[in-house]
């Protein structure tokens, strides 16, 4: 008897038949962060449970005076609300966002935490939504 090894098999047809996680939503939020990672921009932050964890770390980040660290954690906290939210409440969140790195850097976003902006710069592709 002949043995076969479905492994190898089973995986490859799971991975064609799943779904992609990333393409779930077409969130500019989602697309600008993912790019940012990818462009080597930022380092990906570790996972959250929830979009509050995210927005806890980056208030911690912003007292730490860690700017790369609040922008990250920003970002991810507008992925994550983005997708379960949608884009509307992430673009009110994110209002409100810039007015609180304003208060407490005293600064405009562009000069108190830059790289805020280039994480989240405008995506082409899903502003359709």
């Amino acid at each position: 008897m002949k043995r076969i090894n479905l492994l190898g098999l089973i995986l490859p047809v799971q991975l064609m038949a799943a779904p992609a996680f990333a393409a779930k939503t077409c969130s500019p939020y989602r697309v600008n962060y993912e790019s940012a990672i990818s462009q080597g921009l930022i380092t990906r932050p570790s996972l959250v449970n929830n979009a509050g964890q995210s927005w806890n770390l980056f208030q911690v980040a912003m007292r730490r005076n860690d700017r790369i660290e609040a922008a990250s954690r920003a970002a991810q906290y507008l992925v994550i609300l983005s997708e379960y939210a949608g884009t509307r409440q992430a673009n009110q969140a994110r209002h409100n966002i810039e007015q609180e790195m304003v208060g407490y850097y005293q600064q405009p976003v562009e000069v108190a935490m830059p790289m805020f902006e280039v994480i989240l710069e405008n995506s082409p592709d899903c502003l359709k939504q």
